[in-house]
């Protein structure tokens, strides 16, 4: 009988880390092969549904120059402190949720109000 595959859960800090590296252009797959989880656990964890607090929590440790996983270290190494935590304050995900929020609402005001243009067509009065 064939085996079934182990479900890895991710720790807080695990969940820190992604963060972190995802804010540095870490794609998808090499998060893969750090971790050994789902794809979809990162995405959980960028849009905050997972460990919602992760983010705010890796900006306080950061800045103060703890760092808790060796890929973490590497970066800071190449690039600085400074640098690498500029990156991960811009990767905010209430931020990110917000935009995504304002374009779906843009959208559907665009779907339900036409242009001034085409009102002002003659066909239109």
């Amino acid at each position: 009988m064939p085996r079934s595959p182990e479900v890895v859960k991710l720790s807080f800090e695990d969940a820190m880390s992604v963060h972190v590296l995802r804010a540095q252009g870490v794609i998808f797959t090499k998060l893969t092969c750090v971790f050994e989880a789902n794809p979809a656990r990162f995405h959980e964890i960028l849009c905050g549904d997972l460990y919602p607090e992760s983010w705010e929590e890796a900006v306080l440790r950061l800045s103060k120059g703890e760092i808790w996983h060796s890929e973490i270290a590497r970066f800071v190494e190449r690039y600085g402190l400074q640098t690498v935590l500029a990156a991960l304050r811009g990767a905010n995900p209430s931020k990110k949720r917000f935009q995504r929020e304002l374009k779906r609402q843009r959208r559907w005001v665009a779907l339900i109000e036409p242009s001034p243009r085409l009102r002002s067509l003659p066909w239109r009065r």
